[in-house]
């Protein structure tokens, strides 16, 4: 009696693409959507009685609503750009890398320049 084997091709699974990308994304999208709400959501609290009412002292106002809503806006879509060009190779990775250090010492630079040169309130 002869038995007749057939080899199965190697297997191998599909590995999930850019798992890091997707998270990073999703994380991206809480954290600024999350900005963007807090600036809607700041100057409401809870009193103890469970009613909602309004601190008028925190309440920002149309300028600096918008201001606040273009800085987050900017700081997302370079954050989007950043992450999604890290990814997009090895000519991206560096820079995307370029670009965040050149960020780290922009932000080094502007701390010891306002310490030096304090604003008046």
């Amino acid at each position: 009696m002869e038995l007749d084997y057939q080899t199965e091709p190697d297997y191998q699974p599909d590995p999930k693409k850019n798992g890091t990308r997707t998270f990073l994304n999703s994380i991206g999208l809480v954290i600024f959507g999350g900005f963007l709400l807090q600036s809607l959501t700041v100057p409401f609290t809870i009193t103890g009685s469970g009613e909602f009412s309004k601190i008028e002292e925190i309440k920002m106002s149309a300028g600096e609503s918008r201001e606040f809503s273009l800085f987050t806006l900017v700081c997302g879509v370079l954050y989007y750009l950043l992450v999604n060009l890290y990814f997009s190779g090895e000519k991206g990775r560096g820079i995307c890398l370029f670009i965040i250090a050149s960020l780290g010492i922009f932000s080094i630079m502007m701390a010891v320049y306002l310490v030096q040169h304090p604003m008046s309130h």
